[in-house]
């Protein structure tokens, strides 16, 4: 990955923070924060502390809720007045600089979550990218910060006014009891040559709450 000019930080001590917090990601996972202008600096800055403080527990939340190990080892992110999104294999995801600091947690997983999944090529019929990663988005919230925040998060995704019908998606996936989120999910790493037992049902095991 070509890496941008500019404002760039490169997380360290995340393998020690991962020990102390007793988080096991297979691997450190590097988040680099960039902001498109200099305005955008201190929301950068506070994408960086929540990275610094709880990088290592969403690494480790998501190889656990999703039973695949991180690909991407360095990550960059642009901060700035927009949409937040993805981005790319070769392109960096885009996080919106004006969210409250709760916001900019769930946002930054969320996001996250999509390049996370992007080892998933086969999706299920009918079950769209969103849908997919609502599966086990709420649960990573979850194993990091609580069940508070990620009914909060949920709230807040489904009220977002935007072309996706988020509210729909999430009403679909929060509908699911535990044993069929984990029945899906199985039908899905098997669709991409992974093994289908993932049964950690502390992972799912707040769908119908």
């Amino acid at each position: 990955m070509r890496r941008p000019n500019g404002i760039l930080r490169k997380v360290s001590g995340i393998v020690l923070v991962a020990t102390l917090l007793g988080a096991r990601p297979s691997t450190a996972v590097e988040l680099e924060f960039v902001a498109l202008s200099p305005a955008d600096q201190w929301d950068t800055r506070t994408y960086q502390a929540i990275w610094d403080e709880f990088g290592a527990r969403i690494v480790a939340a998501f190889e656990s809720v999703t039973c695949l190990p991180f690909t991407e080892l360095e990550i960059s992110a642009i901060v700035a007045n927009d949409v937040s999104h993805s981005g790319g294999p070769e392109h960096p995801m885009q996080l919106r600089a004006t969210y409250g600091r709760a916001v900019k947690q769930g946002t930054l997983v969320h996001e996250l979550g999509h390049r996370h999944l992007w080892q998933l090529a086969q999706r299920l019929d009918g079950i769209d990218g969103h849908m997919t990663l609502f599966l086990v988005l709420d649960r990573v919230w979850a194993q990091v910060w609580g069940e508070d925040f990620a009914a909060q998060r949920i709230k807040t995704e489904s009220a977002w006014d935007a072309s996706y019908d988020y509210a729909e998606a999430w009403q679909w996936a929060r509908g699911l009891g535990a044993t069929e989120r984990t029945r899906l999910w199985n039908e899905l790493l098997v669709a991409n040559g992974f093994s289908g037992r993932c049964t950690d049902s502390s992972a799912r095991q707040a769908a119908t709450r």
